[in-house]
């Protein structure tokens, strides 16, 4: 029985789900919480997925991953590739009256 997963990264939560490939039968799942707000230190996107992952069991023994995440956000880098401030959210209003 080959299992695939999938993980959604939406503004509020990281969900993951693990299905029988063949039957798309759910085999197990979890969730984590992201930080509530229009700014978001992306590290905390990556905590979630973690947390989510570990209450779904693993990843481990899954031959394939899909990933879907929110829309509209903005995380800026350096250089490096290291994030400079947190990331802004496709639900913050500070420029709609421009």
């Amino acid at each position: 029985m080959p299992l695939v997963a999938g993980v959604d990264s939406s503004t509020q939560s990281c969900k993951v789900v693990v299905r029988d490939a063949e039957t798309g039968a759910l085999v197990r799942s979890g969730s984590a919480p992201h930080p509530e707000g229009t700014e978001v230190d992306p590290a905390a996107w990556w905590t979630a997925l973690e947390s989510a992952a570990e209450a779904a069991g693993g990843l481990d023994d899954v031959a394939a991953i899909s990933v879907g995440g929110q829309q509209h956000g903005m995380v800026c880098l350096d250089e490096a590739g290291e994030v400079v401030r947190p990331a802004l959210l496709w639900n913050d209003t500070r420029s709609a009256a421009a």
